[in-house]
């Protein structure tokens, strides 16, 4: 499949990826990159490699991620990054890529994530789509809504398991394919959750770096989120158990199915 773009000599599944299987590739001449290909995964979850492709260029030219190999039919080649994936969340590095992410130009695909959750369920199998689903689905498609916060670029998974260290020291933001243009104040919680960080005090963080004065607007706007993002987490790990019927799919799902079940309870 990446004939004439390159011979491979050798090919090394990478690990972790939830989303994606992807693949580290040797060429002929020892070079190495990142496969990742198009599938029955990007599918499901809705994801377009030229969007990546797209965001990689932008933020490889801001000089905190690399610039994408090719753009080819079956996926997308990356160049892979020599470094030390981060082991544990480093909240001024975190920080730092966020408001990086967020001064980018914009990109060209928009996510909603009332849309996105409304693919995800139209993908789900009827057999999990059970009456708890159904009903917390039917819930946050008829409490859709706006902050009004102007849109940027974000990158939707800044997880610390996706920052590696170079050699050299400096930092490069790997993993773009949930990238788009979108409320900041969702790549906000998005960032919380994926690092455990306290939510107020990256609200407080991110104002003070940009040079926010309204605070508790901002707060206020991400903690309406919340609960939207673990609307998403509860149809995203249903779609991958699906996929993969991996038990930790399941317990995910279970746990934001349980979640959510008492979110509504609360806010009828």
């Amino acid at each position: 499949m990446l004939r004439p773009y390159l011979i491979v000599k050798d090919v090394e599944p990478l690990d972790g990826g939830l989303s994606n299987r992807c693949m580290k590739v040797t060429d002929e001449n020892g070079n190495s990159y990142v496969w990742r290909p198009n599938g029955p995964s990007t599918r499901a979850f809705g994801l377009n490699r030229a969007d990546e492709f797209e965001v990689l260029t932008l933020a490889s030219e801001a000089g905190f991620s690399t610039s994408p190999t090719s753009l080819v039919q079956g996926g997308l080649l990356n160049p892979w990054v020599e470094g030390n994936t981060m082991e544990t969340p480093e909240f001024d590095v975190i920080l730092d890529l966020l408001v990086k992410v967020h001064q980018l130009p914009k990109m060209s695909f928009h996510f909603d994530p009332f849309e996105k959750g409304a693919y995800y369920y139209s993908q789900l199998s009827p057999s999990s789509r059970d009456r708890s689903i159904a009903d917390i689905h039917t819930y946050f498609q008829s409490h859709a809504f706006v902050t009004g916060l102007p849109l940027t670029t974000c990158h939707y998974d800044l997880g610390y398991y996706n920052v590696i260290r170079k050699p050299d020291g400096q930092i490069s933001l790997i993993d773009w394919e949930y990238a788009a243009l979108g409320d900041p104040a969702m790549d906000i919680v998005m960032t919380s959750l994926a690092n455990e960080f306290d939510l107020e005090t990256l609200v407080e963080s991110y104002c003070q770096t940009k040079g926010i004065e309204e605070k508790s607007l901002w707060l206020e706007h991400c903690r309406r989120w919340q609960p939207v993002a673990d609307y998403l987490g509860l149809l995203w790990y249903a779609l991958g158990y699906e996929l993969y019927g991996d038990e930790l799919y399941e317990e995910r799902k279970r746990f934001f199915q349980s979640k959510l079940q008492e979110h509504i309870r609360n806010n009828p």
